[in-house]
């Protein structure tokens, strides 16, 4: 079983591969506010760098914006939009 640390480091090197050489535009998002664990699985939210150094708006990267990793397995998958909205993983009860 993964921690939610080393499912951190699964789900940034995921982004890693996925944007290849523009995984420097990207990173992990949120001082905790933006990673949970929900059932199975780790919810990892990820935003534009320069958003992130800026919070300003023009560089917000719209979408789910999500990735998972399996609490056992440690497969890591973006979620898409209509996933997002129905587990809306970030969100506290």
């Amino acid at each position: 079983m993964y921690t939610m640390e080393q499912a951190e480091l699964l789900a940034a090197e995921a982004l890693r591969q996925k944007f290849g050489e523009w995984s420097d535009q990207v990173a992990l998002f949120g001082n905790g506010e933006f990673a949970t664990k929900k059932g199975d699985f780790f919810y990892f939210g990820f935003q534009s760098v320069k958003y992130v150094e800026t919070r300003d708006e023009k560089y917000f990267d719209y979408g789910p914006n999500c990735v998972s990793v399996h609490s056992q397995t440690g497969e890591c998958r973006f979620l898409d939009i209509h996933e997002a909205l129905t587990l809306n993983p970030f969100k506290t009860d």
